[in-house]
């Protein structure tokens, strides 16, 4: 199901969407829905990251907000060099839901 909702956008952002669309050949509106999805895999991925780098989730946790493999969760981590704190109270935590 999907719903119509009325936005403003920046003159400059508009710009963009019409050169996007010109160049993928897509209309304005799929360009948007792509835009979208990527913006908000993006947010998901970063409320993660803070919620792990604050201590308030676990790795399993984060990688569930961000909605990706847990693998790819520590990857990420890696890549960005965020340390990895995981003792055993985070997998006892993990575990929790599993049993």
């Amino acid at each position: 199901m999907s719903d119509t909702l009325s936005v403003r956008i920046p003159q400059e952002d508009l710009v963009e969407i019409e050169s996007i669309s010109k160049l993928e050949k897509k209309n304005k509106s799929s360009v948007l829905r792509d835009v979208l999805i990527l913006g908000i895999t993006e947010k998901k991925l970063e409320i993660a990251l803070k919620k792990f780098t604050n201590k308030e989730v676990t790795v399993a946790k984060a990688a569930e907000i961000a909605g990706v493999p847990l693998t790819i969760f520590m990857d990420v981590l890696s890549e960005r060099k965020i340390s990895f704190h995981y003792g055993l109270k985070e997998l006892e935590e993990d575990f929790e839901g599993l049993l």
